[in-house]
């Protein structure tokens, strides 16, 4: 519409703004979102913004750049599948819009799930498709976390466990049991790396811990997101998933729109499901450190094959190219995780030889191949750590990355300050405290 007279104002130009806000070129756009969220879900960007239609509730932004709008409209084709599959486990998708805003590389997370349009990294862009497993994650948060809220961070598991647990149905739903399974092992590897990087303060390994004068994301890690999840698996083995559906729904029909603690979900839970607390331990499972022992690594046939490959490597056989053929870079990242933390220089050489893994479009692969060269001190991929350091900013690469160098050698420390000089200004003030906090703790 047309700018009204005396609508605008500003604090820089108070004589003068109504004048400018009434130019003959000014359109005032207004939108209404009539759906409550709590404040930090509300964001907005701006800029020289292009889309593509991807489905009917869909469109993808970004830059107005062709190359990346084509890319993102063909990762992010099957959308629609994914929203539908979601309200049939979930219940019907609330929020009218599920557009896509892909931003540029420094943005620090691989997606924010801002409600209509969620925001996500360029890095999930991967050529194969297996970039929707972020916004199949985004989108579960369209009722977990977005319709109920935890109450505050220190009950963060309850979006993000939810989430992570929803994530992984979808994505058993529209692109295989296998395809799930390898997401959940991931899982499972980086929640056991978590229990040891929080050894000395396991308060950070509790679903339920104690925030007070904590800077959340000093302590963001994979446990609310792992362990939640493996606690909702948990009760699904324990009543079967027919009944667990039933209890999703129920629980996002009754608490939608609001926020809640874990004591709320608790008491929920045992009224719902009678004799819960009885076959499961809930205190440990919420309150208790560590990961209880029927926690439960998932198990596949291909989960399998790849855990074994990565354990022949430590007895020095490289898979055969016939044996990955057919992988992709959920196969590889699995790998690659599962591979001892340092082996030899010239092994880490033949396996890129062989398979090229430094040179991967898909960042998971690549920042896993990289971490792994730092700490088996290939310095033939040094120049490679350095360009990945400085072409992205997300905080789930540079993390390992710059662990990596400054528990290295005194070269290797100089090399990530030296790098860190040169790009902190083009990464997010969030990223850079994360960086400037890992150099606090090791240099």
């Amino acid at each position: 519409r047309s700018p009204v007279s005396g609508e605008g104002h500003s604090h820089l130009l108070p004589g003068g703004f109504n004048s400018l806000w009434c130019s003959e070129t000014r359109v005032v756009e207004e939108f209404q979102m009539n759906q409550p969220i709590p404040p930090y879900l509300f964001a907005f960007a701006v800029g020289e913004l292009g889309f593509r239609e991807v489905g009917p509730r869909t469109r993808v932004y970004s830059e107005a750049v062709n190359s990346v709008l084509d890319a993102a409209a063909k990762e992010f084709a099957g959308t629609e599948e994914m929203i539908r599959q979601g309200e049939k486990l979930f219940g019907d998708y609330d929020w009218e819009r599920f557009d896509l805003l892909v931003l540029p590389p420094s943005f620090p997370y691989g997606g924010m799930e801002n409600p209509r349009m969620v925001f996500l990294t360029p890095t999930v862009i991967k050529g194969d498709a297996s970039g929707a497993q972020v916004v199949a994650h985004e989108l579960a948060h369209s009722w977990t976390g977005n319709l109920i809220t935890n109450m505050n961070n220190e009950h963060f598991w309850l979006n993000e466990g939810f989430t992570t647990y929803a994530e992984r149905r979808i994505v058993e739903a529209v692109q295989g049991e296998d395809r799930a399974i390898l997401n959940t092992g991931i899982g499972w590897k980086g929640l056991n790396e978590e229990m040891e990087r929080f050894k000395d303060n396991l308060e950070f390994t509790k679903l339920k811990n104690n925030q007070e004068g904590v800077d959340p994301d000093a302590v963001y890690s994979e446990v609310p997101y792992e362990k939640g999840f493996q606690f909702l698996w948990r009760i699904e083995r324990q009543i079967g998933r027919p009944a667990f559906d039933e209890f999703i729904k129920k629980y996002i029909a009754t608490f939608k729109f609001k926020s809640i603690d874990t004591h709320t979900f608790l008491k929920f839970l045992k009224a719902n499901v009678p004799g819960t607390e009885k076959e499961i331990d809930l205190v440990l499972w919420t309150e208790g450190t560590g990961i209880p022992p029927d926690a439960y690594e998932p198990v596949s046939n291909l989960y399998t094959k790849i855990v074994s490959l990565a354990n022949e490597f430590k007895l020095g056989r490289m898979p055969r190219e016939d044996e990955v053929a057919d992988w992709r870079g959920q196969e590889w990242e699995l790998y690659l995780e599962n591979l001892p933390k340092i082996i030899e220089a010239s092994q880490v050489l033949a396996l890129d030889e062989r398979y090229r893994l430094s040179e991967s479009k898909d960042y998971e692969v690549k920042v896993a191949f990289l971490q792994l060269a730092i700490m088996s001190q290939c310095r033939n991929f040094y120049g490679e750590v350095e360009k990945t350091l400085k072409e992205v900013g997300r905080m789930k690469y540079l993390r390992p990355l710059y662990r990596a160098l400054v528990q290295g050698k005194e070269e290797d420390k100089i090399l990530a300050k030296r790098v860190f000089s040169e790009a902190r200004e083009c990464y997010h003030p969030i990223a850079r405290g994360v960086v400037e906090s890992i150099f606090a703790k090791h240099l």
